[in-house]
């Protein structure tokens, strides 16, 4: 087998950067008049920026709150915060910020494959011009004050959306948990803390912020995801070398029941298309677009289904309109 390119194993970049406000509670304790004061403040400091549009959760419709979470521009915690919460996005969603989650500002730029220096300059710059105008909360022994301890320092997590089937499958991923371990890193699953991975993807990061610079932070999650690459290209190869009968059985049934199915969950469509990308990314099975999967499992989550693609409400029917729609999406991608 060819050596396994980084864009099969590596999917995404995000940086994110934590902000609070001086002299005002912190979002737990945030209510009434000051949550309102945050609001205005934050969209006051990037007006003038064309691109950005400001979105308060409680005028979107629900349907479009839990598409703007599907699409990982919000967090489910921001769903909660009807009152004052909101967010700021550019008019690529590259960019979102959230305004009253876990801490007041919460900017995070996501860019497709290891693109960490690049999605930094670009929060960075729009972090600059945002603290010109905004007085926050900062220690000269702690940095940047945040709600959650593991965020004080700089403020910023840089993390890496990696998919590793042959390491997850070789029961390797112990190993992988206890190296970024001892380097200050953490592997979470594809929707961040308390969440288990699903279809193989993983989402590495660093786990603290106190003590080391952004520079230092975004070389040590490159260094590592570099490594892991490695690490899941050996696994590939001894893969199909010594299991490949059995890993085409497991890729070929999966893309049997994508096909064929008259129903389809979405956790079943993030499962069985983990495994066909195993069998693309081996070389076992081809497609005319290798990303035409990744752009199902978003397509297909409940509420994008429902508003772009004008599935059913109900479940069940919603399922059978999934099912429905991936077959047809995939019925002519395989190159036989």
């Amino acid at each position: 087998m060819a050596v396994v390119d980084i864009s099969s194993i590596v999917m995404s970049s995000r940086i994110r950067l934590a902000r609070n406000l001086d002299k005002l509670p912190m979002p737990p304790r945030l209510s009434g008049e000051n949550g309102f004061k945050v609001l205005k403040l934050v969209a006051d400091s990037v007006s003038g920026l064309d691109e950005f549009k400001i979105y308060t959760i409680k005028s979107l419709p629900d349907i479009d709150a839990h598409v703007l979470q599907e699409k990982h521009l919000i967090s489910k915690d921001l769903l909660d915060k009807k009152d004052f919460g909101a967010v700021i996005l550019n008019t690529d969603e590259t960019i979102s910020i959230m305004v009253n989650e876990e801490d007041h500002i919460r900017e995070q730029c996501f860019l497709r494959g290891l693109e960490l220096e690049r999605a930094y300059q670009m929060l960075n710059a729009l972090d600059d011009k945002m603290l010109k105008k905004l007085n926050v909360a900062y220690s000269d022994d702690f940095g940047f004050l945040t709600t959650c301890i593991t965020n004080l320092g700089t403020g910023m997590r840089a993390s890496v959306m990696m998919f590793l089937p042959a390491l997850t499958l070789s029961g390797q991923m112990d190993g992988i948990m206890n190296f970024l371990s001892s380097r200050g890193l953490v592997a979470r699953g594809a929707y961040g803390e308390q969440s288990d991975s699903v279809g193989f993807m993983y989402q590495i990061s660093n786990a603290r912020s106190l003590g080391v610079s952004e520079k230092e932070i975004i070389g040590a999650v490159k260094e590592a995801v570099n490594q892991i690459c490695e690490y899941e290209n050996r696994a590939r190869i001894k893969l199909v070398a010594e299991k490949e009968a059995e890993i085409k059985d497991r890729v070929f049934r999966a893309f049997g029941v994508l096909t064929n199915c008259f129903k389809l969950t979405t956790a079943e469509l993030f499962k069985l298309s983990g495994e066909v990308k195993m069998g693309i990314a081996l070389g076992l099975l081809r497609f005319k677009d290798n990303a035409i999967l990744d752009k199902l499992m978003v397509e297909c989550m409940p509420n994008i289904l429902t508003k772009i693609n004008k599935a059913p409400t109900e479940e069940l029917d919603r399922d059978i309109f999934r099912a429905s729609f991936v077959a047809n999406a995939l019925k002519n991608q395989r190159i036989k």
